[in-house]
């Protein structure tokens, strides 16, 4: 009979755990819907100007006429580049005594260890 009641009891405290935990999930996503509801109705345009809205009536200097007398704007001189001086010997005849040098470089002549797994 005691063991019985203890059992009920500690189920009854899992049960209102587990709703206490429900409650508090629940209360935490209605508040952040809250939330962002008031947020995107704040964000919305003012109903009112922020500034006012009079007219702007023309200036008595706009209505002035400027005349400009004198030499109209000389254009801009033409500026050409500057050649470079031939290279001599071209880059051409460089890149071909390179590729020369390189080829006539002296290789190994032995070789010590050879890639190849050894024949049985």
């Amino acid at each position: 009979m005691g063991l019985n009641v203890l059992c009920t009891q500690v189920e009854k405290l899992g049960f209102l755990l587990h709703l206490d935990r429900f409650l508090m999930k629940l209360l935490f996503k209605l508040l952040l819907g809250g939330v962002v509801l008031l947020t995107t109705a704040f964000a919305q345009e003012p109903t009112r100007a922020l500034f006012s809205q009079e007219p702007v009536s023309p200036s008595a200097a706009s209505r002035e006429q400027v005349i400009v007398t004198g030499s109209p704007q000389r254009s801009a001189p033409l500026v050409q580049p500057k050649a470079l001086p031939p290279l001599n010997p071209s880059l051409g005849e460089i890149a071909r005594r390179a590729r020369a040098a390189h080829t006539a470089a002296s290789k190994a002549q032995v070789v010590i260890a050879d890639d190849t797994p050894p024949q049985k």
